[in-house]
């Protein structure tokens, strides 16, 4: 029966991958209006202006749901869990004692960490190079962001405690605000000099904003929307992940505390 079921398996995947190629290697794309944008010099830089140019106000909101995300997480996993009074009573602990900053949960076996700590390495210099590289290419600040934070989740479950890619939660605070202040800043800016919020301006008394060649110094202050994006999205995501994994070692410690009880 499970030969059976697994050839099934094999034959549905092998016709589902050939469908694809088959359609790659005759996939016309339709320019649309992307003629338009090449007939006429509308913006001088099309990457900038479809990233933050065309998109800001929505690369807000997605931070601020990021936000969101975060506080209902933290609302959830966070203080409103971990400070309970009944807590520190069950494990006999100082008043001082913050559970946010645990680090006693195990880890993976040695394959597991010797494949995590390199691919966590690449997914970090990945990362780093979609964001300082997404004024030029079909990057930006919240893949890149997405990217780092990937490299450091990848490390927490594969080292647990002993990870050698490690952000304090406070220090993931601090990263959050000082990203989400820097949007916002940055948006203010453009408003001053342009008359429009998030406007992207490229010089200030003819010096370039951005140091860059002559070719894309019309970058603007996209390469800053893409540093403090990825600094949110980075700190975000990782904070998310730091709570999840704190619970478990809050879990974990009322189970042991059970036991002895018992």
């Amino acid at each position: 029966m499970s030969s059976k079921r697994d050839l099934v398996v094999a034959i549905s995947f092998f016709i589902f991958g050939a469908s694809i190629l088959y359609s790659l290697a005759n996939m016309h794309v339709n320019p649309g209006v992307n003629i338009v944008y090449l007939n006429h010099y509308i913006v001088p830089n099309y990457v900038c202006a479809i990233i933050f140019d065309w998109r800001a106000y929505d690369t807000l909101g997605e931070c601020l749901v990021l936000v969101v995300a975060v506080m209902v997480s933290w609302i959830v996993f966070g203080k409103s869990l971990y400070d309970n009074s009944y807590l520190k009573e069950v494990f006999h602990a100082p008043e001082s004692d913050d559970y946010i900053t645990l680090q006693r949960w195990g880890d993976y076996t040695p394959i597991i960490k010797f494949l995590a700590y390199p691919m966590s390495i690449l997914m970090v210099a990945l990362g780093i190079l979609t964001v300082l590289g997404g004024h030029i290419t079909p990057g930006g600040g919240f893949q890149g962001g997405a990217l780092i934070a990937s490299g450091f989740i990848l490390s927490i479950i594969a080292f647990g405690s002993k990870s050698p890619l490690w952000f304090d939660h406070k220090f993931l605070e601090r990263m959050e605000a000082l990203g989400a202040l820097g949007y916002l800043l940055l948006g203010v800016a453009g408003m001053f000099m342009g008359g429009y919020y998030l406007f992207n301006f490229t010089q200030i008394n003819g010096i370039p904003v951005f140091p860059a060649p002559k070719d894309i110094i019309t970058a603007g202050i996209i390469p800053y929307l893409n540093i403090v994006v990825g600094l949110k999205v980075l700190a975000g995501l990782s904070t998310a992940a730091f709570l999840l994994s704190c619970e478990k070692v809050i879990i974990e410690k009322i189970s042991k505390s059970e036991e002895k009880l018992e």
